[in-house]
């Protein structure tokens, strides 16, 4: 029998009833998975680059072409028709990775800029030559994360401050883009870090007046992806938006790719957006239905994933979940500062020791108070009327008029 578009309505309203039947439909609403960037793409009339999954185009005028990386050891493959000279430039590169390219005397140059290299090549004709930055074996070192920043000088503050904390890069864990201008911004702030940043989406970030994953995709990463450093994997995956059936798209595809490892990989970290629960007892802002939520965790547990590190709610918080170390940390504006004492809103900070094991502390986001100069933050003042609260409103005040 051919189903009418009534009956077709009819099916898929009673399908989003059952769906929501606990929770209720989120808001952004059910999307379908964005195209993904192509990963040949050709440079020029003879120039052709083979991008892995380490790496994507980037926008920076002052070289030939330029990329940015996702994964501490990212590699690109160039196809020249012709012998010729390039400048290129690789964004969000580990300082102290080392370039390996594939045959010699090709790389001329290669200047150091934050996390920027700049290479001057000499490419031979007919050859596909093969760039590779490549970490030193690993002792013990940290990272940090954090979500929820803006777009604006708390994500600068944000960055700062994870590098003078001495992590080794940033996972930002979703929402850089709150206001007009913040997309655009947090692209440039993301470049110019003193540390890598490893991004992962949030329900502010791939919308602004429409759907725009492919500016995310472009400029700043995947959607979902996995990298190792040594014997520590990390595990980025989508929660911005919900997804049907909850083990669909790319993101299925991701989780069907891992496997438990335990001889290549003595921890697995995973990040995202939204966390598997709200510590306030609301159901709007943790990960969904409880069917996703119920997926992603076992999803978790089959590539023995202990922890999972998430933004999407403004607190810091970690307890276990359903067997998961949840910890959130969604502090970047620094609004608890204000709300409920100086220095309480937090990082999260891996310590990676030489094994690959991590454990989990807090570093306190120490935010100036002039930082918190902008109307984003009228709200938290006027629910500060009161006692101390009124000594805080005076002291952002005072900051505001220097």
């Amino acid at each position: 029998m051919k189903l009418s578009r009534r009956h077709l309505l009819i099916a898929g309203g009673l399908g989003l009833a059952a769906y929501s039947y606990r929770r209720g439909i989120r808001l952004p609403t059910l999307h379908w998975d964005p195209a993904l960037p192509a990963r040949s793409i050709k440079l020029n009339e003879s120039l052709k680059a083979e991008l892995t999954d380490s790496i994507c185009v980037s926008t920076i005028n002052n070289v030939d072409f330029s990329f940015r990386a996702y994964a501490p050891e990212p590699s690109i493959v160039i196809n020249s028709d012709s012998k010729q000279s390039i400048r290129i430039s690789v964004n969000n590169i580990i300082l102290d990775a080392q370039l390996i390219p594939s045959l010699a005397n090709v790389v001329k140059e290669e200047a150091f800029k934050g996390t920027t290299r700049e290479l001057t090549l000499e490419l031979p004709a007919n050859q596909s030559i093969e760039l590779r930055w490549q970490l030193a074996e690993q002792t013990s070192y940290t990272f940090s994360a954090i979500g929820d920043t803006g777009g604006d000088n708390e994500l600068k503050w944000c960055l700062q401050r994870a590098s003078d904390l001495g992590a080794r890069f940033l996972l930002h864990l979703g929402d850089f883009n709150y206001q007009e201008g913040d997309y655009a911004r947090a692209i440039e702030l993301f470049r110019d870090s003193p540390i890598p940043v490893y991004i992962t989406i949030g329900n502010h970030d791939f919308h602004e007046n429409g759907a725009i994953y492919g500016h995310f995709l472009n400029e700043l990463g995947p959607l979902n992806n996995a990298f190792s450093i040594g014997k520590t994997r990390f595990i980025n995956f989508d929660t911005a938006a919900n997804i049907l059936p909850f083990s669909a798209g790319h993101r299925g595809d991701l989780f069907d790719s891992l496997v438990p490892d335990n001889e290549l990989f003595n921890d697995t970290v995973a990040f995202t957006h939204r966390p598997l629960h709200d510590p306030s007892g609301n159901t709007t802002h943790d990960i969904g239905s409880t069917g996703e939520r119920d997926w992603i965790v076992d999803s978790l547990k089959k590539i023995e994933a202990k922890t999972l590190l998430s933004g999407h709610i403004h607190i810091y918080d970690r307890r276990k979940f359903n067997g998961i170390d949840n910890i959130i940390a969604g502090q970047g504006l620094g609004h608890q500062d204000l709300m409920v004492g100086k220095d309480h809103s937090h990082f999260a900070i891996g310590n990676v020791n030489h094994k690959g094991q991590v454990t989990f502390t807090k570093a306190a986001l120490a935010m100036p108070m002039e930082l918190h100069c902008h109307p984003r933050i009228q709200p938290v003042k006027e629910s500060l009327l009161e006692g101390d609260g009124k000594m805080l409103i005076e002291l952002v005040n005072k900051a505001c008029k220097k």
